[in-house]
């Protein structure tokens, strides 16, 4: 008996694809919400697994949309309903996993795991299966790192193209998209050397418009009431500003006269307090965060192709 299980792309948890260090790959697992054929139960571990593949090999959360992605497939080789008291389920399956360019449906690495399962029930007996698969051993290691090694071979053949990308959409002032696209270029790859003296200046304009347009919203939030609602809305939102910004000045200035405006209606609890400079070596982390951020608050709208892949 040979049944095949497909796991089509649904849901996304994106990862920070980096080992020893960190190279700044970004690697999406996808994983149906109701995979055919496979009990749920099932289903989640088999979501827990993938991560545990890619956490135990040195990744860092991150979430949001990525074009690079790792899928299961399942294929059932065999399954046989024991005569023994009570009625045991043994399968026999075939787990291959793949990682590859979602968006343009190119396949970079697979690697096909033998399993073998016994439970009291059929979902007993996938997770009997799937405990078998061990994050960190050979093959699964050389199966990422050649899906690493083909993500970076993507960035070095298409480096031109994210700059010109990232340069368009900064003349649209679209600074945090363009940061996205920027700091998505992993740290390891040779186009990386192209785009780092591209990312200091899209962040200072990102983290000036940011101050500007936040400095004025809390003003005009302050200026229309000055409560203690309107203390803790303009107080939240001056709390978000970089203070590396030029018109942090007048962010200190506003936190000030808020804070005394408090006081006077009665010393009421008023727990915001302005970020603090902080010393880095570079911007790159720091435009990282903004680049995060923004895709983190996009719709998950990717559409990928996986066809031929199993």
């Amino acid at each position: 008996m040979k049944k095949i299980i497909y796991i089509f792309l649904f849901s996304v948890t994106t990862v920070l694809f980096a080992q020893e260090n960190d190279n700044g790959i970004t690697l999406g697992s996808y994983i149906p919400e109701q995979a055919e054929g496979i009990p749920s139960y099932a289903q989640n571990m088999l979501i827990n697994k993938l991560g545990r593949i890619i956490t135990e090999n040195g990744i860092s959360d991150n979430v949001y949309n990525s074009r690079f992605i790792i899928t299961p497939n399942i294929t059932v080789l065999s399954k046989n309903i024991t005569g023994t008291a009570p009625t045991m389920i043994a399968l026999s399956l075939d787990l291959t996993l793949y990682i590859g360019d979602g968006v343009a449906g190119n396949l970079f690495s697979s690697e096909s795991i033998q399993l073998k399962g016994v439970g009291t029930n059929e979902n007993k007996a996938y997770m009997s299966a799937l405990k078998q698969v061990k994050p960190k051993n050979k093959e699964i290691q050389n199966f990422i790192s050649k899906g690493k090694t083909k993500i970076l071979e993507y960035y070095n053949a298409n480096c031109q193209l994210m700059l010109n990308k990232a340069q368009k959409l900064e003349s649209q002032n679209a600074f945090e998209e363009a940061l996205l696209v920027l700091t998505h270029v992993p740290e390891a790859s040779d186009c990386f050397n192209s785009v780092k003296s591209k990312i200091k200046p899209l962040y200072t304009k990102a983290i000036e418009r940011d101050c500007t347009t936040k400095l004025n919203r809390a003003s005009a939030i302050w200026a229309a009431n000055q409560d203690i609602k309107a203390a803790n809305k303009a107080g939240y939102i001056l709390s978000t500003i970089e203070p590396s910004s030029s018109c942090f000045g007048q962010v200190k200035t506003l936190y000030s006269k808020i804070s005394a405006r408090v006081k006077d209606l009665g010393d009421r609890d008023w727990n915001y307090d302005l970020k603090v400079l902080e010393v880095r070596a570079n911007v790159i982390e720091a435009a990282r965060d903004i680049g995060v951020a923004y895709g983190e608050n996009q719709p998950q709208s990717m559409t990928y192709n996986v066809r031929g892949w199993y």
